[in-house]
């Protein structure tokens, strides 16, 4: 009576532990901050996507801005392809 019970019961219960885990489990997204001047509000903070590097290409921009890798804009934020 035991087997029945655990073979017939045992594949429903890993499918609803399976479900359970795969909501529990949470995808992390990394976002890292790039730096701008404007000239009203003085240095702001802004998202941005793994296309933004401290590298030679061209100028990584928001709202016409050149974005830096800090606070104190002194590592321009560039990218490959514009």
């Amino acid at each position: 009576m035991k087997t029945k019970f655990f073979k017939s019961v045992m594949p429903f219960l890993v499918m609803i532990l399976a479900i359970g885990l795969s909501f529990a489990m949470d995808a992390k997204t990394s976002t890292t901050m790039g730096y701008y001047l404007d000239p009203a509000l003085g240095v702001q903070s802004v998202p941005i996507g793994i296309e933004c590097q401290p590298r030679t290409g061209f100028n990584c921009e928001f709202d016409g801005f050149q974005l830096y890798a800090e606070m104190e804009l002194m590592n321009p934020l560039r990218k490959l392809n514009p």
